[in-house]
């Protein structure tokens, strides 16, 4: 039996600006048929939100003024203050996306939505962006993370940004309706899922680490492709475009993705221009010489691409015990080779549990008949948000 979606669209806003913009995402969620809680944090006027909220919704739109190029402190405290339901595993699997302002046009609109997608990582949420693709978000500026628009004393905010807002709060209110069904078994409610697990095969820790994640996926029920990269037989945008859901990985290199790997996605990138990545699910994994030369940063340099797709990002978090036990990467699994070329048994555990719980988020995100779970259709002229 399918419920309605529940979207909490929880800002802060000093001057107004941002409550324009969460007004207009709250309508565009309703308008797509979504129950939405409109909840503003530390001010006078509106529902403050409470820890009842983050349970009750399937995703969230978080909305911030940029504060020095970061998250302002009144929403950051409120998302500290959630710990408790955090340590509990109760964030999981919600669904986020972000929105911004700033004064300058390059004063924080990227880095404020990327280090709010930075917290919800270690949630274990699945971080929804604006992508590419929609005309809307295009005309906004074409922010890949989120709609990020100019302040104004005044709590003004334009046309364009408006709609680009209402856009972004029916994606999310699409992809929660996906989320918000039963489970329908592992193999999803159309058939298996499809996943590849493609790597940098330069080292036997990344490809080690590529069979773990395939083998868990495979052991939830999906139809798995192990690809490495950089080989006549190897992978190929085309397997990209085959899979419900991708798994990349390989060596950090100077704290980002190894070339091999970088390559790969440049390779890709006439998919992403036509739309074909779009709402595709993606979780990575990464091999660093030292413990801390590049087994987060890597990662998150690969989900900013991942952005540019307009994927669904699927992070561990720490959703289960295996990952706290194998170092407690939210980012994703990774393997120090300076402790051996192969990862031990903790960390192939964690990697095979990486694998199972992207099949299951990709089976329950894709619905029945293959449908992408973000797909565009023309929204309704947005209702008054109660």
């Amino acid at each position: 039996m399918h419920r309605t979606p529940r979207v909490a669209v929880i800002h802060y806003s000093r001057n107004g600006t941002v409550h324009a913009l969460a007004r207009a995402a709250a309508a565009g969620a309703e308008a797509d048929g979504a129950q939405v809680r409109l909840l503003r944090v530390g001010g006078e006027h509106g529902t403050a939100p409470v820890h009842e909220d983050l349970l009750w919704a399937d995703g969230m739109v978080l909305a911030t003024p940029t504060y020095f190029g970061n998250i302002a402190s009144p929403l950051k405290q409120f998302i500290e203050a959630a710990s408790p339901l955090w340590r509990e595993g109760a964030l999981a699997d919600r669904v986020v996306t972000g929105i911004t302002t700033s004064n300058s046009p390059h004063g924080g609109r990227e880095t404020t939505l990327l280090a709010l997608y930075q917290s919800m990582y270690h949630w274990g949420a699945l971080i929804l962006p604006a992508g590419t693709t929609d005309g809307a978000f295009t005309a906004a500026g074409g922010n890949p993370y989120g709609v990020a628009a100019p302040a104004d004393p005044d709590g003004v905010t334009d046309t364009v940004h408006q709609r680009a807002a209402q856009a972004l709060g029916a994606r999310l209110s699409r992809a929660c309706a996906r989320m918000a069904r039963p489970p329908s078994g592992p193999l999803g409610p159309g058939g298996p899922s499809r996943v590849a697990v493609v790597c940098d095969p330069t080292e036997p820790g990344t490809r080690t680490l590529a069979s773990a994640l395939a083998e868990g996926a495979e052991k939830a029920g999906a139809e798995v492709r192990l690809l490495h990269t950089g080989s006549p037989h190897g992978a190929t945008p085309a397997d990209v475009e085959w899979a419900d859901a991708v798994a990349l990985g390989g060596p950090a290199f100077l704290g980002g993705l190894s070339p091999l790997l970088t390559r790969f996605l440049a390779d890709c990138e006439p998919l992403r221009a036509s739309g074909k990545l779009d709402g595709k699910a993606a979780t990575g994994f990464v091999t660093a010489p030292q413990p801390h030369s590049g087994s987060e940063s890597a990662l998150l340099a690969l989900y900013h691409a991942m952005h540019h797709w307009g994927a669904v990002i699927v992070p561990p978090g720490y959703t289960d015990p295996s990952i706290t036990i194998a170092g407690g990467n939210p980012y994703g699994i990774s393997h120090t080779t300076a402790h051996g070329p192969l990862p031990g048994r903790d960390v192939l555990a964690a990697a095979v549990f990486q694998g199972a719980r992207l099949a299951r988020v990709t089976a329950r995100l894709r619905g029945p008949h293959h449908p992408d779970p973000v797909v565009r259709r023309e929204p309704a002229r947005p209702p008054a948000v109660r």
